[in-house]
């Protein structure tokens, strides 16, 4: 690796792996870290994302975890303070959580719609919240968020949440990428076949 991100700071969240092997918030909190990034990795699940840091740890790499739900605004400001706490700064936030349910309109249930945009968007909405005023104060800053062809087209899945929720991310990206523009601060999405 050539160190791209060498002295940066890399806030991932779903750093974990959902089951075994690699899971997208998993290798890319690898893959930061190989390129030079310290990284703060958080999941629900405190042990997946252990053993992304052991990874790390173990190829010579900074990382530090913690669990957090990423919907719930309790936890989510805390967890920007103690990665501030940690390293100082944010430079990457990488948004990587999100779930599926399948269901069309009619089947999904009302807790359900719910609960796919707290994980899915809405998360991401907060992460956004609670970091874009430490990137802005430190000069600048790039958040990824993790988005889905689902966004744009119909796959043929009866998925109705999932393809809410993604194309939300679109419209929130878009958002904050042209809010920001200007205070060096860049938002992008991911697309990924799913």
């Amino acid at each position: 690796m050539n160190e791209r991100l060498r002295n940066k700071v890399a806030l991932v969240t779903g750093a974990g792996a959902v089951g075994p092997g690699w899971g997208n918030g998993k290798a890319t909190a690898v893959l930061f870290a190989r390129e030079g990034a310290k990284i703060f990795g958080v999941d629900i699940n405190l042990s997946a994302v252990e053993e992304t840091r052991s990874i790390i740890q173990q190829e010579g790499g900074a990382c530090t975890v913690m669990k957090v739900d990423v919907s719930n605004p309790d936890e989510v400001k805390p967890m920007v303070n103690q990665c501030l706490k940690t390293y100082g700064r944010i430079d990457i936030l990488h948004n990587n959580v999100g779930i599926v349910v399948l269901g069309g309109p009619v089947e999904t249930s009302e807790e359900t719609w719910d609960r796919v945009m707290a994980i899915n968007l809405k998360s991401m909405f907060l992460t956004c919240k609670y970091t874009l005023p430490h990137m802005e104060r430190q000069g600048g800053g790039v958040i990824i968020n993790i988005a889905s062809v689902a966004a744009i087209r119909y796959t043929n899945i009866p998925y109705i949440t999932y393809y809410a929720s993604k194309a939300g991310i679109l419209g929130l990206t878009q958002g904050i990428a042209l809010q920001y523009a200007g205070k060096n601060i860049r938002a992008n999405c991911v697309f990924y076949l799913a």
